[in-house]
């Protein structure tokens, strides 16, 4: 077997980038204006996009007694809308909508939550057919628990770190998915148990509330999404 040379791997390389430049269908060329065949105005300064994901989240086992991200699952769907500032850097505008997942349900607690979120992320490779990113973003979350008779409604802050990727089907047309760990409200198993029994009834007595209060407090939870995206 013949070893390989530095020429000939180089050479490889350059040919593997070249089958990979590129969406799958036509290329990174830039939409002419028909008058002047000139860039459109204002893919030289912003280039806008908007698209639609489905995902889910969940926070690490409060017990202890194994590492999954089981508590408090929820599922959902978001909007959102883009804004690349370069080919690399972009910023991110989104509002999503989560509900219990079933086993939640089940578990003897129920939550939904709004998410509303500002990021900004760098892509890599952006003439590639597979153009993998980092993001950073927060926001505020909108959130209602129930366990048992206990039950809170709250804003939060909520911030999120996360790492994805868009497969360019066309220049216009991406389907990703990506994986974040969000920071937001987890409810408090311990004192949503102990606590009821004090706190929350001595609060219960005072207001003449005939509910108990559930506690929330922060948490980090572990989330996934898989979305589509036009880029005008």
């Amino acid at each position: 077997m013949k070893k390989l040379t530095l020429p000939t791997l180089c050479a490889l390389v350059c040919v593997s980038g070249t089958a990979l430049a590129g969406p799958i269908f036509g290329d990174n060329t830039p939409p002419q204006d028909e008058k002047n065949g000139e860039t459109a105005g204002w893919t030289e300064h912003v280039r806008p996009g908007f698209g639609a994901r489905v995902g889910g989240y969940g926070f690490r086992d409060p017990s202890g007694e194994t590492n999954e991200w089981s508590d408090c699952r929820m599922n959902g769907f978001g909007v959102f809308v883009t804004a690349d500032a370069t080919r690399h850097l972009f910023g991110e505008a989104a509002v999503d909508f989560y509900q219990a997942t079933q086993d939640t349900l089940q578990a003897g607690m129920d939550r939904e939550s709004r998410h509303l979120l500002l990021a900004a992320g760098l892509r890599m490779f952006p003439d590639f057919v597979f153009t993998p990113y980092v993001q950073l973003g927060g926001g505020a979350e909108w959130t209602r628990l129930s366990i048992g008779e206990g039950h809170n409604e709250r804003i939060f802050g909520m911030g999120f770190v996360g790492i994805g990727g868009e497969l360019n089907v066309t220049r216009e047309l991406k389907l990703g998915a990506n994986l974040r760990l969000l920071a937001t409200a987890q409810p408090a198993h311990e004192e949503a148990h102990s606590d009821v029994a004090g706190t929350a009834l001595s609060q219960q007595a005072l207001n003449g509330d005939s509910h108990h209060s559930t506690a929330l407090r922060l948490g980090v939870a572990s989330q996934g999404q898989i979305f589509v995206r036009y880029a005008l």
